[in-house]
């Protein structure tokens, strides 16, 4: 059993805890941080039961900023980049909104003003739950560590969906020509020169093939800037087989496998109209308005195809990116994921439920359930009165062969019999 003495310091006005500790098998100090003796024995009391029960855990002093170095160097590193983003990020609101110095900062209260200031941001209810998910994952690593003695509690969001729901819609093929016409319009290349207008006309081209090659493909955006022709650390095309696959790595991949994946038929075609002498390097190259030793950033081409889809006036939500002058949130316009979410909807007609997961590559077959085999409710509509007029005009026709052959037979029995 573990005894926990009250003393005093010459230096000091409060009281100290002091007890042997049974793994080092040297005495332990610690302030109770009050001059009053008798508040003092209540704290070594409780210290005395929590060394005995094992709970007992001294107060971290780490400062946010150790913390986020260490958690990110020696945790998060080792998950996918786009997790590493999204952690990175989450750091980043607490410390615009909390600025805390301390890691023991981050206590109920300061969640909750978290919490407040993210929803006046404007964030949805969804990203802010998912945001506080990776916070408290890092707490909980923390608590590992023993930089914490417990995790915060974290709030619940009842208006938060259970369910998730498409952001945005699947666009049709009018809606793709219509972003298809509009890429120049979006491309502002300086110059009037016969030079500038042919170099122009070569980076509208090259948003033309990726806009196509993101429709016929069913690519994530990420996905579609790592497929080359001829380098496997990435996604690379695969024509060696039977049949055209996409061979994905590990680390260019949401889903974190090394796969060989079916490539469509109309993709494969696509494809096929590219010079044999051109096959070579990335597959989609869209090219930025300036010239640039480096491909353009993931982000620069999501930026520009929402630009692409907002010119186009392809509308496929009502809750979109905030206005910077006026507040006021605007509609979601198309992005390259409503693309992806087309090709999705268009090949969900025709594939059953396990090749379709297979050809969005999901992880698990409850996604593809989820987001693209549930029926269109106006499709439904459409089925249930054709069905309908169907069983209608069958019913009409037959009704009327039946008059018919009744009106028949009385006729043969009315008329007299000719001899």
């Amino acid at each position: 059993m573990i005894n926990v003495y009250l003393s005093k310091q010459k230096n000091s006005k409060n009281w100290y805890m002091r007890w042997v500790d049974p793994e080092t098998e040297r005495e332990r100090w610690e302030s109770t941080r009050t001059n009053i003796k008798r508040d003092a024995e209540r704290i070594a009391g409780q210290t005395e039961k929590e060394l005995n029960e094992g709970t007992y855990f001294r107060r971290s002093t780490i400062s946010w900023d150790d913390f986020r170095e260490r958690y990110e160097t020696e945790e998060a590193v080792a998950h996918a980049e786009r997790t590493q983003q999204k952690i990175n990020t989450v750091f980043n609101y607490v410390e615009n909104h909390c600025n805390p110095k301390r890691l023991v900062s981050m206590n109920e209260t300061a969640i909750s003003k978290l919490v407040k200031k993210l929803r006046a941001q404007g964030l949805e209810e969804i990203t802010i739950k998912n945001s506080l998910g990776h916070l408290k994952a890092a707490f909980n690593w923390a608590k590992t560590q023993k930089l914490l003695a417990k995790v915060p509690d974290f709030p619940k969001f009842k208006r938060a969906r259970s369910k998730k729901v498409m952001r945005g819609r699947p666009i049709t093929l009018e809606e793709l020509e219509r972003m298809i016409e509009a890429i120049p319009e979006v491309i502002k290349y300086p110059g009037e020169s016969e030079a500038s207008q042919q170099r122009k006309a070569e980076i509208v081209a090259s948003w033309e093939f990726y806009l196509w090659g993101l429709w016929f493909s069913g690519l994530r955006l990420e996905e579609s800037l790592k497929l080359y022709w001829d380098n496997e650390e990435g996604i690379c095309i695969d024509l060696d087989g039977e049949y055209p696959m996409f061979r994905i790595r590990a680390e260019a991949e949401k889903g974190n496998k090394d796969r060989l994946l079916p490539m469509t038929p109309e993709f494969y075609e696509f494809l096929d109209q590219v010079p044999e002498d051109e096959r070579t390097g990335p597959v989609f190259n869209p090219q930025a308005m300036r010239r640039h030793k480096d491909r353009m950033l993931t982000t620069s081409v999501s930026n520009v195809v929402a630009d692409i889809g907002e010119k186009a006036n392809v509308m496929v939500g009502d809750k979109g990116k905030k206005d910077k002058k006026t507040g006021e949130r605007k509609p979601r316009f198309a992005s390259a994921h409503d693309l992806r979410r087309a090709f999705g909807f268009r090949w969900s007609r025709r594939v059953k439920a396990f090749e379709l997961k297979e050809l969005m590559r999901h992880e698990n077959i409850a996604t593809t359930q989820e987001y693209y085999l549930e029926e269109n409710a106006q499709d439904t509509a459409r089925s249930i009165w054709d069905a309908c007029e169907v069983n209608r005009r069958s019913s009409l026709r037959k009704s009327s062969q039946n008059d018919d052959k009744q009106g028949n037979e009385a006729s043969s029995k009315v008329l007299p019999d000719k001899k």
